[in-house]
């Protein structure tokens, strides 16, 4: 937090130009990937280096289409959430290089959606005439907007292993599975504990036989990491939840940090 706060130390002009600084890194970091992905015919990459490039014009397109001011250091959290899920975590192996990246990034994410959800329905109940909405509503409804923008994120992740042959939904290996599809009448479950060993049988293009074998157990290939990343959503919707809640509730001075997390309506010049 020390750091944030001395990088926004001074007038809201130069904070405004240290994100601008950050936009142009990571965009030209962006632009110089997607550069080299092409010539190579990596299209499921070139496909995520240009949404995330689309997803970096995002904040600037909302701002001007809906005249609300993003504060800057929700505006800087925003930018380096897509570059550290996309550029970092599925182009260059973050999320297999550290475990703990795909979940700080997701609980990140439902904090922030959550902090977006509370945004919009606060400014409604106070800018609206007529509309005056109880802390515990504004609640709910953050935490609602934020778990819908998790459910969204996975169906897009299921989306692109689906259609664009990615692995954004990550495998893992189980030692033990529930099914009924392999029970003996299709109807009872069948349990299997302690796999120590999966082979899979495939074709080449030429119609060759193809082994593959997974050892220590079973493939699961993203349900389990699809809850995972649900739940961890949620832990963070809560927590801005609470804390929404209280800054309606409660002292505003006390809790003015939320701030920080809400976008505004512009000021008139």
């Amino acid at each position: 937090m020390n750091i944030l706060k001395k990088f926004f130390t001074g007038s809201t002009t130069t904070a405004s130009k240290k994100v601008v600084i950050v936009y142009v890194i990571f965009r030209a970091i962006a632009v110089f990937m997607l550069i080299n992905q092409i010539p190579m015919q990596r299209w499921g990459d070139a496909f995520l280096l240009v949404l995330t490039l689309a997803l970096f014009a995002v904040p600037q397109f909302v701002e001007r289409v809906f005249k609300i001011e993003i504060p800057n250091l929700l505006e800087l959290i925003i930018i380096s959430f897509i570059f550290s899920s996309t550029i970092l975590g599925e182009l260059s192996d973050f999320y297999g290089y550290f475990k703990i990246w795909d979940t700080t990034l997701h609980t990140l994410n439902g904090f922030l959606a959550a902090g977006v959800g509370f945004s919009l329905v606060y400014l409604l109940n106070k800018n609206a005439e007529g509309i005056n909405l109880s802390p515990l509503f504004l609640a709910i409804v953050t935490f609602c907007f934020s778990m819908t923008v998790g459910v969204m994120w996975e169906f897009f992740e299921y989306a692109g292993d689906r259609w664009m042959n990615l692995d954004m939904q990550k495998d893992r290996i189980v030692q033990q599975i529930n099914s009924v599809s392999i029970g003996a009448d299709g109807n009872d479950v069948y349990h299997i504990e302690d796999i120590q060993r999966t082979v899979i049988e495939g074709k080449d293009d030429s119609g060759n036989i193809i082994e593959t074998v997974i050892d220590d157990g079973y493939l699961d290939i993203g349900i389990i990491d699809t809850m995972k990343d649900l739940f961890v959503n949620l832990l963070g919707a809560i927590v801005f939840s609470v804390l929404g809640y209280l800054y309606a509730h409660h002292d505003q001075k006390k809790y003015r940090f939320v701030r920080n997390f809400m976008p505004r309506k512009k000021r008139l010049k």
